[in-house]
């Protein structure tokens, strides 16, 4: 991704983060996915959670096995270089007769919903619907205020006490999904862990749009 890419996302999310420290940590996002030849159990790769399944929304083919251990070992990467993360995972935008949904692709820590409707009423409870219908990153540094203050609502974020969503996106603007992370404290969305996990959305572009088999025209200015 050219260093024009990452300045514009940086830009249009208004994150005053250092682009040189953004890439630094996207190229090495990049060579972990492009590393990405590791032996992972199938059933990691493919989960299943009471009835639900990934292999549901997405064809179970070795073609997108293939990218789901890249998106798979990525994440397991930024995972284990950030503290105190309770959980982390991504999330596809998918169309359905009912509108967009998230599908989870991929996790680590502890549970989180494997599939999420997007709407105003989940907005109002989850960040990453939030996100996934405005493009917006959310950045939540103290969720028990923002409990208060009616600003999130339900029991099911009384958990993870800071929140982190970023939009995984096309060149152009158009979300792909959601990065959502979840820390088990209060004021952990700091520059360091926003520059890790903006770079990771950044990086999980491509795999993203080749699983959704989204073909995306440049045009060069």
């Amino acid at each position: 991704m050219p260093a024009l890419l990452i300045k514009d996302y940086l830009q249009t999310q208004g994150l005053k983060l250092p682009a040189d420290n953004v890439r630094a940590a996207y190229l090495a996002a990049q060579a972990v996915m492009n590393l990405g030849s590791a032996s992972i159990e199938r059933g990691i790769l493919w989960p299943e959670h009471g009835g639900w399944r990934l292999a549901d929304h997405v064809a179970a083919d070795a073609a997108n096995e293939a990218l789901l251990r890249q998106i798979f070992m990525a994440l397991d990467s930024a995972y284990s270089r950030t503290a105190n993360v309770r959980s982390a995972a991504l999330y596809a935008q998918m169309p359905s007769e009912n509108g967009a949904k998230l599908v989870q692709l991929t996790r680590q820590g502890e549970m989180l919903e494997p599939l999420l409707d997007v709407n105003d009423d989940n907005s109002r409870v989850y960040l990453a619907c939030r996100t996934a219908q405005s493009g917006w990153l959310n950045l939540a540094d103290d969720v028990p205020y923002w409990l208060d203050l009616g600003e999130i609502e339900g029991s099911r974020n009384e958990g993870g006490k800071s929140q982190l969503s970023a939009p995984v996106c096309t060149e152009s603007g158009a979300v792909l999904g959601v990065l959502h992370v979840e820390f088990n404290d209060k004021k952990q969305t700091d520059e360091v862990a926003q520059t890790e996990w903006v770079a990771l959305a950044l990086a999980l572009s491509e795999p993203l749009k080749t699983l959704l088999g989204i073909e995306e025209e440049i045009q060069n200015d």
